[in-house]
Parts: C-alpha cells; structure tokens; sequence
C-alpha cells in the first residue's frame, strides 16, 4: 500500500546574540515597584535573546532560520513551492514578509507565497496549513515555513509580563511530500478557540488605525500590550487536544514518544502530561535558555528534542500551543 506523507526534512533556529539574565529584569522592576522574580522562577526562566541591532527584523531573522533549515534539509530555494510566514510582529503588511524572504534567498520558482498570524500558534498552524496544501495540491511538493517573532521592537518595558519573559527568534522548517509504504509525517491535528481573552493581549493596544493616525494619548498605546488572565484553561483544553488527536488517529496517549509545548508555561505543560499519566520527561523545554518566543517556540524546542537525538524513527510527537485570544491546537506527527 503507498501512502502519501509530507515529513520534515530539515529544521533551522536563529536568534540575536545579546543574551540577557533575569537579573536585569528583576532590576528593571523593582526601580518600579514591581516584583517580577515570583514569575520568572515560576515560568522556569533564566535566559532570553532580545535584539540590539538596529536593522534586524522578523525579515532578517527568519531569512538566517530558513538558511539553516534548506541546509540541513539538503534542498535548494529554488525546489520550494510553497512558502508561509507566520509572525505577530511583522515587518510590513504589504508585501508579506515571506515575499521578502524569498526574495533574500533568491527564490525563483515559488508558486504560494503568504503570511499568516494566529499569534503565538502562529508556526504550528502554519505548518498544519503547509501540511496540508501540500497532501492536497498536485503541482506542489516542498514547502518553507517560517516563523519569526521580534518582540524587543514592540514591547512596552513597563508590561513585566511581555518584557521580562520574552525573546527575539526565528525558525523555520523544510517540508516535503513523498509517496511511501508506511503512514508517517504529518498526521492530524486538533483546535479549541474560546474568545474571552480578546481583549488581555493587544499589539498594538490602541489598535493600528488610532496608531496610524496619531489617535493614541501614550506611548504604550503603540506598543504590544498583556493584561494579566486565569491561564489554568491550558493545561485542561492541551490534555483534551492530546487525546482527541491520538484516539481519533488509532493510537493511545501513551503511544507518544515526546510532546512539544509552548514554552511559555513549563509548569502547564508537565500538569498537562500528568492530567494524562504520562511521564515528564517526555518533553523538552528550552523556555529557560531562550526566553519564551511565541509563535517560534514549539519549534526551539523541538530543533533541540532533535538535536538530542530525543525523538527516533517510528516515534510519535504531538506538538500543542496556544495563541492570544486564545486559540489552542495540537498536532500529531509520526517520524
């Protein structure tokens, strides 16, 4: 029997290299009053990589990610179809951003190209997308997808949510589709979206229109903006996700060899697998070195589960995030 997969050839990560310890941040605060240390142990941070180069942008970044992802996937430019960019801090709206990486990487023969923003879900619905487009479109068969977030340039340093947790990176994976005997690559995935956080976290708070036509009385009105929320949902609807994806797919929980989460929330991710009965050490958490990267983190950590040689051939990975407003999603793939 032939099977139709679309698997992951190669991954690539970059981020600036001004590494910043919790330390300024703790600092940062307590000039103002606030005591963020509470979070930062509670989040499991201790590092993050925020730019200080003037002419970077999510451009820039994801071009470095993408250099190492074709490199490490063996494929030239100019075998990519499909190209999807997903960032919350873009560069620009017109062009998209992943026209203006293709054009950095000297792309020629790209067929799709497109941005797309789901927030900090951004990436894995992107690859979900690609994925997809991919199995169902005849004329295509590699896709790019990259994902980019370049917080320090939008964040307000009085939110010592956004300012103390995140940092600046890039990543990108190669995909290909290939008929073969056994099922593997992308499998399903499964989403839960739920509107009462619309309003907690806003880029810009103002609202780009009020931004664009100088309607904004401070100047965090033009910047990104995180009013705090009971998050305990997570780790409820992660746990539901996981088990929708695997039962509807033939396969238990405990048939998943590694789970990728947000890197965000370290403590949710391991009450998740212990709402499940899995073991903790099923998953990699790179939150503490990078800082928490939004739409690019899931895919930190999973180039890192790699890296380790974590995940082998035949293993299940289910990767599960969630976006601002929130949206929440997971993804079962097979390697």
């Amino acid at each position: 029997m032939v099977f139709t997969n679309v698997n992951i050839l190669g991954c690539g990560i970059y981020h600036p290299t001004n590494k910043v310890h919790n330390d300024y941040f703790i600092n940062h605060f307590k000039k103002k009053g606030i005591e963020v240390e509470g979070l930062l142990k509670h989040l499991e941070r201790e590092y993050r990589y925020l730019s200080d180069d003037p002419d970077e942008t999510v451009i820039t970044m994801g071009y470095n990610a993408s250099v190492q992802a074709l490199e490490n996937a063996n494929t030239d430019i100019n075998e990519i179809d499909l190209v999807v960019f997903a960032s919350d801090t873009p560069e620009y709206t017109s062009p998209a951003n992943a026209i203006k990486v293709l054009h950095l990487l000297g792309g020629k023969n790209a067929k799709m190209v497109y941005d797309t923003n789901s927030n900090c879900s951004g990436m894995v619905t992107a690859f979900d997308q690609a994925s997809r487009i991919l199995l169902h479109n005849k004329r295509f068969k590699k896709a790019l997808v990259i994902g980019s977030m370049l917080i320090s340039a939008v964040v307000s340093e009085n939110d010592p949510i956004s300012y103390s947790n995140f940092g600046d990176s890039a990543a990108a994976l190669v995909l290909e589709k290939v008929d073969e005997n056994k099922k593997r690559g992308f499998i399903d995935s499964t989403y839960i979206t739920q509107t009462s956080e619309h309003n907690n976290i806003l880029m810009p708070k103002a609202g780009y229109s009020k931004v664009i036509k100088g309607e904004f009385t401070q100047e965090d009105d033009r910047k990104w903006h995180w009013e705090p929320f009971d998050g305990s949902f997570i780790s409820d609807y992660w746990a539901k996700l996981i088990k929708e994806v695997t039962i509807d797919n033939g396969i238990k929980v405990e048939d998943v060899s590694h789970f990728i989460f947000s890197q965000f929330t370290n403590p949710d991710a391991k009450l998740t697998l212990e709402k499940l009965g899995v073991d903790v050490n099923k998953l990699t958490y790179v939150g503490n070195e990078y800082g928490y990267t939004g739409t690019t983190s899931p895919f930190m950590a999973l180039h890192r589960a790699l890296e380790k040689n974590k995940i082998n051939e035949g293993d299940y990975l289910v990767i599960s995030t969630v976006g601002s407003g929130s949206t929440v999603v997971s993804v079962l793939y097979k390697f």
